[in-house]
């Protein structure tokens, strides 16, 4: 995660509740920290979900792959009041997912291959679910970080070959 810290100020039910995220810990209005592998937790593709109840009702903490991090209670999120939206991967990213397959078939392969286009396909999932941008921007973004990490996967390929031959 690369935020540090993020402060999130809400009420529920009248009172007044700061919910601190400090590296990998929550903290509720000041009380001592608790590390997130303690709280109970949901994962996907996109993001996992942390479960902190206040009030009898569920706060979630949204830690996205490669975005911000998003608290949302009662449906809402809290740092915009907002209704809490979940991000949704469209179908139209399933043509790149493809393309990164075949370049995990004809280009670098094996475990190295492997770890690229799984950092490349998390890239591609946060990018489309973006509803905050246009569909063109993010189908534009997804074409694009297709066609680097196959420019790059070809050389890293071509100079693994130039080693060991």
């Amino acid at each position: 995660m690369a935020v540090k810290e993020m402060v999130w100020n809400f009420e529920a039910q009248g009172i007044p509740y700061k919910i601190q995220l400090i590296k990998n810990k929550v903290a509720i209005n000041g009380a001592e920290p608790v590390k997130l592998n303690k709280l109970a937790r949901k994962s996907n593709l996109l993001e996992t979900n942390y479960s902190i109840m206040i009030e009898g009702k569920e706060a979630v903490l949204h830690v996205r792959q490669f975005g911000a991090p998003i608290l949302s209670y009662d449906g809402r999120d809290c740092a915009t009041g907002e209704a809490y939206v979940p991000a949704k991967v469209p179908g139209w990213v399933w043509v790149f997912v493809v393309l990164h397959a075949m370049d995990f078939l004809f280009l670098i392969g094996g475990a190295i291959g492997a770890a690229v286009q799984f950092l490349v396909i998390a890239a591609l999932a946060t990018i489309s679910s973006d509803a905050k941008k246009s569909t063109g921007s993010r189908v534009l973004l997804c074409a694009g970080i297709w066609l680097l990490s196959t420019i790059l996967q070809f050389f890293l390929a071509f100079g693994i070959s130039l080693l060991l031959h």
